[in-house]
Formats: structure tokens, sequence, C-alpha cells
């Protein structure tokens, strides 16, 4: 669930089961991460938003941030305000809570944010667009079921929540900057929340996928932002001018990704069932950076980070 993939949507869809506790470890272990570094002290883990169907079209709510306990209630299907359980909920591992689709791009557009401000606003803001066409899609195509069992039928459903956790580098600390969307799996139709029908949101895998890649692709701001700077993209969409060095941090980003991955293997191993807490990660993370980059010291902050990155294109021609 954490983590990006180097392509636009590449992977597609992907559906979290388990439990509503495991998801808020995870996402605040994240923001534990180098992410913290952007994060503005008492910010929230995810941002909200909850979308109804009508007969006047679509209409988008952004609600309040939810924070880790807000975050961990939404996940397990309650609503986040009243504290009521979105309908009958199961409560077992098998459980779908939610569905996620990872908005991401090349390394190149994250080295290009990484450099020039204004690139990276509308970068952010591409991704943001391309979130909110992918939420107002599902809203508009998402089905559930209604009736006794044997004689159930399809109906559209009438309201959806989303859920976005917003990172900006990777778990090694390099510059990485995507989208976690979340639909949740309560949605609301003929007058009671129910199940998502997933079947129908994996036939649709290939829909959310063009609908998010041409969301950044053609956004003009941030192709304008782009030209501006005197970057061109080639036809897979990559930064021309930094391609040659995307290779070089993401062999670091690997090496560090493994001696975590590792470490929390071995601790995995001697605590059957439990979860490794955001100190704890932060811990592994700093210890994988001073193993692959012995030369240098982790960053403090979000300007040293940023200095960081601008120093090691540099050390390696740019």
């Amino acid at each position: 669930m954490t983590g990006g993939d180097s392509n636009i949507m590449h992977g597609g869809v992907k559906f979290y089961r388990g439990s509503a506790a495991a998801a808020r470890s995870y996402v605040e272990a994240d923001h534990s991460r180098a992410d913290d570094y952007y994060l503005a002290e008492g910010s929230g883990v995810a941002e909200h938003y909850a979308v109804t169907v009508g007969v006047d079209g679509v209409r988008t709510e952004r609600c309040p941030d939810l924070d880790g306990a807000s975050y961990e209630r939404w996940v397990a299907g309650y609503d986040v305000t009243t504290g009521q359980a979105k309908g009958r909920l199961r409560d077992d591992d098998h459980t779908l809570r939610f569905v996620e689709v990872v908005v991401n791009g090349p390394q190149t557009w994250s080295l290009a944010a990484a450099l020039h401000a204004d690139i990276a606003d509308a970068y952010e803001d591409a991704q943001t667009r391309a979130a909110g066409e992918i939420i107002s899609w599902v809203a508009q195509h998402a089905t559930t079921r209604v009736g006794p069992r044997g004689r159930q039928v399809q109906v559209p459903v009438e309201k959806i929540e989303a859920a976005i956790v917003r990172h900006y580098t990777s778990r090694a600390g390099d510059p990485h900057r995507h989208l976690h969307l979340q639909i949740n799996a309560r949605v609301f139709a003929r007058g009671g929340w129910r199940g998502i029908h997933s079947v129908g949101v994996v036939d649709s895998i290939e829909a959310l996928n063009g609908i998010g890649h041409a969301a950044v692709m053609c956004d003009p701001r941030f192709r304008a932002a782009l030209a501006a700077r005197g970057y061109t993209l080639d036809d897979a969409g990559e930064v021309n001018e930094l391609t040659a060095y995307a290779g070089r941090f993401s062999q670091r980003a690997s090496q560090i990704g493994r001696n975590i991955d590792r470490y929390e293997a071995e601790w995995r191993a001697d605590n059957p069932g439990a979860e490794p807490g955001p100190k704890l990660c932060r811990t592994w993370d700093r210890r994988s950076w001073a193993d692959a980059r012995p030369d240098k010291v982790v960053p403090a902050d979000g300007a040293d980070l940023v200095r960081r990155w601008h120093d090691e294109l540099h050390d390696l021609g740019f």
C-alpha cells in the first residue's frame, strides 16, 4: 500500500483488505519518513472528499482532513463526524476496506519539481486534478447490490467517499511526488450504505489508468511550466534533459529500499502479528540512509533535503 510506481498509473488498482488499524499504521509510518520534512506540524494524514451523484450531475465536497484516528474510523466504515456505522459492517481480515489507485509519474518529473518551485506547484495541481477526475468517474460508474439474497440487482451508487494520501518522496528520501487515492468500500444507494461492487471496479481498471494518465500528461499548466524552464518531453513523457540522472537516483533509492525491507522483515519475524510504529520506521530509514550514503548526513528539514537533491544532481553533472 505504500510507495509508488515509476510510471503514471502503472500497476492499476489495488484492493485493501484487512484491519483499519493496520491501514492507519502504514499511513502514519509513511508520514514519519522523509515526507515529514514537507508536512506542517499538525497536518492531517489524508485529504477527505465526499462525492454525490444526482440529477444535476456530480458534486464533490472537500471535507476536513483526516488525522490518524479519524482516518482509521473512515477505513473501518464509520462516519468520521457522527461515529455511526455506514450500514452493516463486517469485521474480519478479508473485508474490503478501500480501493486504491496510485497517481504518479516518471521520476524526471519529480526531479524537475525539486529544482523549480513553479514546476512543483503545477505538477501537484495536475496530480490533484487527475485524482478528481478519477473520483468523479468512479462515482458515476460504480454500482452496488440491493435486494434479498438470490434476488439481488445492481444499482448505481449515489454517494462515495475518497481519501488522498499525498507523498513527496520515496521511502529512500528521493524526490518522488505521488498520490494514493483511496475509494472507501462503503457507498450510499437506495437509502442506505452498502458495499461497492468490486468486480465492476476491476472491469474499469483500463478506464481509470487512461483517465489518470491523460489528466496529468495533457495538463496545460504543467506542460507550460516545463516548457518555460526549457524542458522537453519524449514520447513516453520523460523529461529529456533529466533522463540521464534519474537512473542514478533510482539506483540509490533501490538500495535503501532493500535495506529497509530487510530490517522490517527481520523485525516482523521476531514480532509476529505486530505493526511497527512511526518511531521504529524512522529508525530504519536513518539506519538505511547511513548504510547507503555513509558520507552524507541525514537531512534535518525540507530545505536541507531539497539542497541535498540539488547537490546530488550537481555531483552527477547536471
